[in-house]
């Protein structure tokens, strides 16, 4: 061994307070060894309100009672000078040194401070902390994979919880999404055979067609007359539920909703949206109007009854002349049975106008594929009183469901 190694084993081995070999060496909190009396001396030599410090670095100690440095004090217990050969105090007492000559360290180092005895202060030192610092590896590496191991464990199983109950919410989901879609396709087969029933009425009774009728409506009309726009021969009822033609009725204003050149009144509720249905008495009469206006129809000029003027009527003339104004010349409708009550039927967002005799619910003529700009009006028509007859008023009836 070297001199300049020799040194830096001996100044590893020495007190930096005594500048002699340890003497129940002692560890603080900041790694430096010292004398267990050195040490003591220097904190006794603080004043008491101060905290014990490291004599070397001055690092903060937090006990005042140092620990023990069980490897530097195994170390340097004992000497075999046979062997030459540091030992600790189990070896010591050991057959195989048993016969040997077996000093303290600090006094064989007093009869010969050779380097021998350095050297195997060296090695020992070496091995010993050597085998401390592999039991302390294994130990730490040992409880490092014995805690990710629980951490994987545990992580494993919360996402295994986590996916069952997603998985369980899912079917729940899928199992209510598959009962509303069932009850959607029941429904839609419901309001399907409504509709073909209602555009096919032949096929039922006349009991079932008026109940299967009403419950495909959304509303049923409790329709009134405006009487501001009517013709200022026609009187409305204060109910505003009938129409009647009469003489003309004098200082009426002539308001922009008025009609000016034909027997027309409109209904008082605007629709845009939505089913409608109404029902109008025309029993006795032998020419009447009904059916749906714009509400941009022209009410002061000549108009023609017909969708491209916005209307969308059928009519009675000469007691059995039923007629549906298309844009069509002409357009004639044979009836069966002539109607007291006629039913009108408004989907405006089909784009359909429909009638009905309302007593049999038998249907007599639809306008399809309509194309409704803005509000519409229910549309009367009494028609003049011709040779003293079709005197009887237009009435809307209040529908009992």
């Amino acid at each position: 061994m070297t001199s300049t190694a020799l040194q830096e084993l001996r100044a590893d081995l020495t007190c930096p307070v005594c500048l002699d070999l340890f003497r129940d060496p002692v560890l603080l909190d900041c790694g430096h060894h010292f004398c267990r009396r050195c040490v003591r001396r220097c904190w006794d030599a603080t004043p008491g309100d101060e905290r014990a410090a490291c004599p070397r670095c001055r690092a903060p100690c937090r006990a005042r009672e140092p620990r023990p440095d069980s490897l530097l004090g195994d170390v340097l217990k004992l000497f075999c000078e046979d062997d030459q050969a540091a030992v600790c105090l189990v070896c010591g007492l050991s057959r195989q040194h048993k016969a040997h000559d077996v000093v303290p360290v600090n006094e064989a180092h007093e009869k010969s401070p050779s380097s021998s005895l350095a050297f195997c202060f060296f090695l020992h030192f070496i091995q010993e902390r050597a085998d401390v610092l592999e039991r302390q590896v294994s130990t730490d590496f040992q409880r490092l994979h014995d805690f990710l191991s629980a951490e994987e464990k545990e992580v494993k199983e919360h996402l295994r919880r986590v996916k069952e109950e997603k998985l369980e919410q899912l079917n729940g989901s899928l199992t209510h999404i598959t009962q509303q879609m069932s009850r959607l396709e029941s429904s839609a087969q419901d309001i399907h055979a409504k509709l073909d029933q209602e555009e096919r009425p032949e096929l039922l009774t006349n009991k079932r067609r008026h109940s299967v009728l009403f419950d495909s409506f959304l509303v049923v009309e409790p329709v009134t007359l405006d009487p501001t726009t009517a013709y200022p021969c026609l009187h409305v009822s204060p109910c505003g539920r009938s129409v009647r033609v009469g003489s003309i009725q004098p200082c009426l204003p002539n308001n922009p909703e008025r009609f000016t050149l034909y027997n027309i009144v409109l209904g008082s509720q605007p629709f845009s949206q939505g089913r409608h249905y109404w029902e109008v008495e025309v029993a006795g009469k032998t020419a009447w109007g009904l059916g749906i206006a714009a509400a941009s129809v022209n009410r002061k000029e000549e108009i023609s009854l017909c969708p491209e003027d916005g209307f969308w009527t059928m009519v009675l003339r000469n007691g059995s002349e039923y007629e549906a104004c298309t844009s069509a010349e002409e357009c004639p409708l044979t009836l069966t049975r002539q109607p007291g009550r006629v039913g009108v039927y408004l989907d405006y967002d089909r784009g359909q106008v429909s009638f009905y005799n309302a007593e049999d619910m038998s249907h007599i003529f639809s306008f399809s594929d309509a194309c409704f700009e803005g509000q519409v009006y229910p549309y009367f028509n009494p028609w003049p009183i011709i040779n003293g007859r079709n005197r009887e008023p237009l009435i809307i009836r209040t529908l009992q469901l």
